[in-house]
């Protein structure tokens, strides 16, 4: 069956995923804010809405009726949510509490992504039933979010991605890989950790297992990653290594090197147990999903 999907955040690159392997023809409409326009094409419609318009969002349900909302829309920079917390409460929290409202209302599926910010990087690798400890503002915002949602009655699944990279669109934010390689590729150094610790995840595999849970109504918490738990640093090395790049240039240095406003957690890796038992899917290697990357370079 065809679904009616709303993707807030639809050109982040969660979202970027998510409409390139939609393989079932579904009926897309993606929201975004940004001083862009992003052209609508086949059976994906954009539109510039912001999270905390509700009374924008109230008119989107109440025209296009999705069965499906995946929410991905939000505010992911620790240091931004640490000097802008309202705006960061509005749309981290209270911004959930309008989707929720609106799907309850609707009768909508929730997909709701939530992060690895929600952990404190101390007790790794981390499965879905662990505690969760923020270590900052952003990670606390996230975690509310989630508290808002598993309060409601509707199917509905929260989805936490760890270190996601991929080819974000030219007029988005880019993630570890993208900036890896823009500097890499202009023989620029790069200064990566060498000291924290993740599970990189292609975002082509967490958009195919958000899918599958679809389309399979499996729902629940899902903590998302790829197989191998890596240092940035040989997150970078590697990227250097697939893309024939200088790997000279990449320079290990130690967590506080670049003076960030807020702390970090160290070891978020995840146990991807459940990923691979509920959803059958297995893990990518950090050389496959990089490898992906690399054979659809433009």
């Amino acid at each position: 069956m065809q679904n009616k999907v709303l993707i807030t955040g639809g050109t982040g690159l969660l979202g970027k995923a998510l409409i390139e392997k939609n393989d079932d023809g579904d009926e897309i409409m993606a929201t975004y804010t940004g001083n862009y326009v992003a052209e609508s094409h086949g059976q994906v419609k954009y539109l510039m809405l912001d999270i905390r318009d509700k009374s924008g969002y109230e008119s989107l349900f109440n025209d296009f009726r999705p069965n499906v909302v995946i929410h991905t829309a939000s505010i992911g920079s620790p240091d931004f949510a640490h000097n802008n917390r309202g705006i960061t409460l509005e749309v981290n929290v209270n911004g959930v509490k309008n989707i929720l409202s609106l799907c309850e209302r609707y009768n909508s599926t929730l997909i709701h992504i939530s992060s690895n910010g929600i952990y404190d990087g101390e007790n790794a690798p981390y499965s879905e039933d662990d505690h969760a400890e923020p270590k900052n503002y952003y990670g606390q915002t996230k975690l509310q979010g989630e508290e808002v949602v598993k309060k409601t009655e509707i199917p509905f699944a929260i989805v936490r991605p760890i270190l996601m990279y991929g080819w974000n669109h030219s007029f988005e934010r880019q993630n570890i890989v993208t900036i890896a390689l823009s500097k890499l590729i202009k023989n620029e150094k790069v200064f990566v950790y060498d000291d924290v610790y993740s599970n990189p995840l292609f975002s082509g595999s967490c958009a195919n297992a958000i899918w599958k849970m679809i389309n399979s109504n499996q729902y629940g918490i899902f903590n998302l990653a790829g197989r191998e738990r890596v240092s940035i640093y040989e997150l970078v090395v590697a990227v250097a290594e697939i893309f024939n790049l200088n790997k000279e240039l990449v320079i290990p240095v130690k967590q506080g090197y670049f003076n960030e406003l807020v702390p970090r957690p160290k070891d978020t890796s995840y146990n991807t147990a459940k990923m691979e038992k509920i959803l059958k899917i297995k893990p990518l290697t950090l050389f496959e999903g990089l490898e992906k990357m690399r054979s659809t370079q433009k």
